[in-house]
């Protein structure tokens, strides 16, 4: 039987889509950052994301663990807030995640 075209499968011990970046909820997140590259309030991702806090923080957690953006806690006035930015190995690995995806998905774009 033919096989199918498309691309290559992937080789040993390279897997096309990072689970990290390609979970759906810290996909969202690392879109949300690199579309908009100034400083995230914690509150507002969980809105414009529909998230529960939870959720938000575990995925944040894990994105931070691999350094792919900054949390900061400060005050505004006496209320804390968290700020969540992206960073430059964030951005690098979401551009290489993205350029990934169109190698794999015909018809994407550049």
């Amino acid at each position: 039987m033919a096989r199918a075209k498309g691309p290559p499968p992937a080789g040993p011990g390279r897997d096309p889509l990072p689970p990290l970046i390609h979970g759906r909820v810290r996909l969202l997140v690392l879109s949300r950052l690199v579309a908009v590259p100034a400083a995230h309030a914690f509150t507002d991702l969980r809105r414009e994301l529909d998230l529960t806090d939870g959720v938000l923080s575990v995925n944040l957690s894990k994105l931070e663990a691999a350094g792919l953006v900054r949390i900061e806690k400060a005050f505004v006035g006496r209320r804390p807030q968290t700020l969540v930015r992206v960073t430059d190995e964030g951005r690098a690995r979401f551009d290489d995640y993205v350029q990934e995806l169109r190698r794999i998905v015909p018809g994407l774009g550049s």
